[in-house]
This record gives C-alpha cells, structure tokens and sequence, in this order.
C-alpha cells in the first residue's frame, strides 16, 4: 500500500495558485504578441507563441488532472473508506497491485472501493442493483476490474459469487404466488424475472474477474499470485467449506457454455468472464498437483463432506468444472492445458503430444455437471483445427480425437443441452472427419489441393463413435444447427477449391464436369447429419419435419458463408454456436409444435436444389456461365426472373444466391432455367448425383 495524504483546502489554494500562473502567462504572451505586431517585427524561426500557448494549455491541464484526483479523495472520505484527522488532512491507503496513470484511473479504483465495499455488506436489493449497476457499467473497465478484484480479494471474490447464487435461489425458493404490487404479471413470468436478474448479476461478476486477470493494471506477478490465493481456496480444507462453490460460480459466470452465452430478458449476452491464459493454466496445475499429492480425499471433497446436506451435484463442487468452463471460452488455455507437447521445441512434424493431463482427466468421476465443463474446454481446444505453421493443430486434431471416443462412450443422463451443444462445436471443428466417416474416405492431403487444405487430422477414422456422437448430440436444436452450418460451410469451400484449380481457358462445360464431381459426397455429407439426427431425436413425423427443415436452414446458411482471410474450412465453431444462440433466444428457431402444421419437406428433392443452385451461383460469380444464360430466346434479359437474377450498376447480370436461396417461388424459377434454357441445358443431368449421395448418408447415419 501507498499511503497518499492531503489537506484539499490547502492543495485547492495551490491548484489556484498554478491557475493564476497560467492566466498570468497567457497575458503575458498576448501582450509581448501585440507588440510584435504593433512593431512590426518579424522573429525569424522563431516558435515563441506557439510553444508558450502550448505550455500554458499543459500548466492549465496539469491543474485540472491534480484537481480530479483531489476530488476522488475527497470522493473516498465521503463514503467513509479514507479518514480525516482534525486539521483536515485526508489519508488513503493506495493499493500498489494497481498501476494508475491517470486521474481517470485513480477514478476507476475509487468506483471499485466503493463498490468493493457495498459489495461486503450489502442486503439482498442492494447486491442486485450494485451487481446489474455499477459493476455492470465497469465490468469492461481493466483498472476499475482489478482494483474490484483486489480489494474484495481472492475469497471475497469466491465469497460474492457463492452469496449471490443462494440469493438467487432463496427468493426462487421463497417467491410468493402474486404479488400485491404487481397484479398483472403472473408467477411464471416473476419466477423468470427474478433468476434472470440474479444469472445477469453472476455473470457480471465473473466477466468483471476475467477483465481483471488480463488488466495491464496487474503484473504478471500479481496475477500470478492472485492464482495461487485462488486456488488455495479449493486446496486447502481448512477453507469455509463452501468456497469450492464460489469458486466454480465466479469462473463460470451464468452457465457452463462454451459459447459463452446466456439469455437474460429474452436477450443473449455474455454469460461469464474470458480469463487470462495463464492465470487459468496457473489455477488448472495448481489443483492437479493437489489432487496427485494429498492423501486422502481432495480438499474439496473434504469441504463438500463438511455439510450435512451438500448443495447441487458433485460437479458443482469440483473445482476443474469452474476451471475448464473458463478454459472452453480460452482456447489458447484449453489446447495448452489439455494437449501440451511433450517438447515445447517440437515442431508439426515431430511434435507428440503429452497425454498425462488428458488421462487424470478421464480417471475423475464426472456428473452432468463436471461433463458440461469438460465438453466446454475440449470445445475451445478444438478452435485451434486451423492450419497453421505451428504445433496448434496438431495438438487440436490429437485431443478432439481423444475426446470424441471418449464421448461417444458416455451415455443416458450425463448429457444436457449445454453438453451436446459444446460437443456439436467439436464435431463442427472436425468437419473432416465426419465427411470422411460419411463417405466410407480416408482423405489424404496429397490428393487435391482442397485435402492439403485441412488442418492436421486424425490418426484413425473411428467411424462408429462419430456416428454415436452425432445421434446424441444432434438431439439439441442448437447443436444440430450448429454442426449442419459447418457442414455447408464445408461443402461450399470444397466446390470452390475445386473451381480454384480449373485452368483459366476453361469452358463451362469443363467447370461443371470438375465441381459435380463433389456432389455426391456433399449430398452424403448431409444426409448423414440428418440420419444420425433421426436416429438420434426418434423424431415422429411431424417433428421430423421440423428437424428436417432447420438442417437445411443452417446447411444453406453455411453454403452461402463469405470466408474472410483467415478463415478455415470448418473452424471457429463456437462463433456458429453463438449465432444460433441468439436466433434461439429471438425464437428464430421453429418449435416442432410450429412445424408440424407446416407441409412435409421433401428432404432429397431440397438438398439436391441447394447444392445445385450454391454450384450455379459460384460458377456466376467466376463468371464461368455462357453470356447466353441470361438471355432469353429473343436474346433478351430474363426480366421474369428478376427476383433472383439481377443486374449490376453496369448492366452486368448476376445471381442474388441469397435470393435464390431464400424463396421457394425463386428455387422452382430456377430449376425451370437450368432445365429449359438452351445454354445450359443438358449439363445439368447428373444433379441427381446428390439426391443419391444423401440417400446413401442418411442410410449410413441412421446405423
């Protein structure tokens, strides 16, 4: 601590004082500039007036920054956390964990003292409102963060987290049938007001934390430190027993997703905080070591056992939940932590892998709780199956292959929602080897330029755990989509690397000939997504239906996916996951009650036109359509097809894929061109390629 002390009466006088010398100054300067000019004098290179107006408006901002920070002391007296002696001379204790280099910072860190101290002794109301208001506002703020962090300290933090979880459930527990002041509104609607209140005050919390351990206010060292008080939390049984709870609480915010997602009022926001790699790596060692070293149970078990009636699961307890929960939504932490090389000097082609983490991993109990957190980091590792340089992908493809057998064996009620979404970003991730398990392939990077394309794959196809692992998870809505997205994404990507390598005389004969040649192996693709999908949700007919169309939903979007520059074939799942999260919260989503009134989608007849209409759209775009496909039989533009068939600002024609692919009407407009249109007719004839790949796919996912 750094003791600051000041007399504000007496420093105001001073403040004052350097006001009257800056207004002396600025007189000064305007009168020698009027003599100047009444003179007539020119000063040859000479910047006088310009430098002394520029240390005048330095002297004047120098004033006004000493007055701000007199003011946030002043600020700090006011609410009783610095004291006054009787000559009027404040006195504060500077924490020194925080660097401040601003007024604006030092304001930072009184708002957090503030609330730091509210936050200590706060009734149930007040919490809430500290925690949706203020903290809330600062959550974003990395000086206001980890001065909030260090003055509730590292059990006070764990001890908030726990406080206002129990609130949230004593006012659940204890929330009258109606309520006098509010008449209108129903108890189901009350019941979700009230946990969405308190969820968004957790979550609060937890990202204001994970803003704190990347704040450049904290050294590496303290950082470091505040770990390892952390963790002591959880390791030590000598701790009140319930701070393995708010440990986990205050890592995972709202929920265990690896999306990060959580919604709150019919809105999606971030559900918990993104923490610093090292500090998660620092907390997951230090609970490992303490595992493999003590005798006995785990201190936290030990606390656990400690009340009689132990609230949650067992997983609410453990404290790798809380960790890997933060690590899925930090992957450089979960792809160091749960795949490290053996050699840190390894490179792609020598690199292995040390799998002694991964092993203690699967020889702990796991509930459905624990099984969220650990699907929620195998999730963020998988976001490094991008191609790359380094080891990263390499790593990536050995942990999601480890991962996904191991899902694949677990089965009944270990699974929720949360866990089949974080699997579907894994399956969406290793989009590879789905297509290679759908297709009967084993794809070699020396084959074509779009295989050479993937980041590092598996050792081995493991064909029937990645069938399991789709029947389960697809059962989720958002899952399902999830992994359907990527899965056109996929495809897309794939016709455009066999475009890419056309030769540039190439006629359009010869570029539909190359790309109908993956139209077989798309159709299966998909309808191996949705056969493992109906094998998996035992969907009656009407559900089916509603199954059916949100595949083609997301397949289309994903066909229709602009890559930017550094984008992947399949990679960065959890962005896709968090898209359909907030179309779920905005009930984009069809319910099956919806779609059953809808009519039946004839699913083959569906993916053939996608993947036929996504073919003829990029052969536009690369401008590989005779010039007579736009015209008419009087050479005239198809102005009847204008709702998908447009001109430019230069009377260039093109196709609006998005359009296309939106409207039914446009669809049947479409396939009547391709069919009857004396350009292209004709060529199209082995589109139904890809009605009998997705015939033989759904087949395949179905087993």
């Amino acid at each position: 601590m750094t003791k600051v002390s000041l007399n504000s009466e007496k420093l105001e006088t001073a403040i004052a004082q350097i006001r009257k010398v800056a207004t002396d100054a600025e007189g000064a300067r305007s009168a020698i500039n009027l003599q100047f000019d009444n003179a007539d004098v020119d000063l040859p290179d000479s910047d006088f007036s310009a430098d002394a107006l520029t240390a005048i408006d330095s002297l004047k901002a120098r004033a006004d920054e000493i007055e701000s920070c007199k003011d946030e002391i002043v600020r700090l007296n006011e609410t009783g956390i610095a004291s006054m002696d009787a000559d009027g001379v404040i006195t504060y204790d500077l924490p020194d964990t925080v660097t401040i280099n601003s007024s604006t910072d030092l304001s930072s860190v009184v708002q957090a003292e503030i609330d730091a101290e509210k936050a200590k002794n706060a009734k149930p109301d007040e919490l809430l409102e500290l925690m949706n208001g203020s903290v809330a506002d600062h959550q974003n703020d990395e000086v206001y963060a980890a001065a909030f962090a260090d003055a509730m300290g590292p059990e006070g933090m764990a001890d908030l987290a726990y406080a206002i979880d129990k609130q949230r459930q004593y006012q659940l527990e204890n929330l009258p049938d109606y309520d006098p002041n509010d008449l209108d509104t129903d108890y189901a609607t009350r019941w979700d007001r009230t946990n969405d209140a308190w969820l968004s005050a957790q979550a609060a919390l937890s990202i204001c934390f994970g803003t704190a351990t990347n704040s450049s206010a904290w050294t590496p060292q303290h950082r470091s430190e505040y770990a390892e008080g952390l963790a002591e939390l959880v390791t030590d049984e000598d701790q009140p027993y319930y701070m393995p709870l708010g440990f986990n609480l205050l890592l995972e915010g709202a929920n265990r997703t690896a999306a990060n997602t959580v919604e709150v009022d019919g809105e999606v926001g971030q559900a918990g905080g993104v923490f610093n790699k090292y500090f998660l790596l620092d907390l997951g060692y230090a609970v490992q070591a303490h595992e493999k070293t003590c005798d006995g149970y785990p201190a936290w078990q030990s606390q656990r056992m400690k009340t009689p009636s132990p609230e949650g699961n067992v997983g609410d307890w453990d404290p790798m939940a809380g960790i890997l929960t933060a690590m899925g939504r930090q992957p450089d932490a979960a792809l160091d932590f749960l795949a490290p090389a053996v050699d840190d000097r390894a490179i792609e082609q020598t690199v292995e892998v040390d799998g002694t983490t991964w092993e203690w991993l699967q020889g702990r109990g796991w509930d459905s709780t624990s099984f969220e957190a650990l699907t929620a980091a195998v999730a963020g590792a998988s976001e490094h199956r991008q191609l790359t340089t380094g080891t990263k992908d390499e790593r990536a493809a050995w942990i999601t292959e480890q991962a996904v057998v191991d899902m694949a064996g677990r089965k009944g009620s270990l699974w929720t929602d949360t866990s089949r979404q974080n699997a579907a970003v894994v399956l969406a991730n290793s989009m590879q080897e789905i297509d290679e398990a759908a297709n009967g392939a084993q794809r070699s990077g020396e084959a074509s330029d779009f295989n050479a394309s993937m980041p590092a794959g598996w050792k081995k196809g493991h064909e029937e755990e990645v069938r399991s692992l789709l029947q389960e998870t697809l059962k989720d809505d958002i899952a399902l989509q999830t992994v359907s997205d990527a899965a056109g994404r996929y495809a897309s990507l794939r016709l455009d690397s066999s475009l890419d390598t056309l030769p540039e005389d190439a006629s359009y004969e010869d570029a539909y000939d190359r790309v109908s040649q993956t139209r077989n192996a798309d159709g299966r693709l998909l309808g191996y997504i949705q056969g493992a999908a109906e094998k998996g949700r035992g969907d009656a007919a009407a559900e089916k239906d509603a199954t059916n169309q949100m595949i083609l939903n997301a397949f289309g979007k994903g066909l229709s996916f602009i890559p930017g520059p550094q984008s992947a074939v399949a990679s960065k799942a959890l962005s896709i996951a968090e898209s359909y999260a907030l179309d779920a919260a905005g009930d984009a989503l069809p319910s099956n009650a919806q779609q059953a009134q809808d009519e039946a989608v004839e699913m083959q007849d569906e993916v053939e036109q996608r993947l036929l209409a996504e073919t003829y759209v990029k052969l536009d775009e690369r401008g590989l359509l005779p010039p007579g496909a736009y015209e008419n039989r009087e050479g005239n533009f198809y102005s009847s097809y204008d709702g998908w068939m447009k001109q430019d600002s230069g009377g260039d024609p093109y196709i609006d894929s998005g359009a296309l692919l939106s409207d039914p009407d446009n669809l049947e407009q479409f396939n009547g061109w391709i069919q009857d249109d004396s350009d292209i007719a004709g060529v199209s004839s082995d589109a139904a390629r890809a009605s009998e790949g997705f015939k033989a796919g759904v087949e395949a996912g179905k087993r």
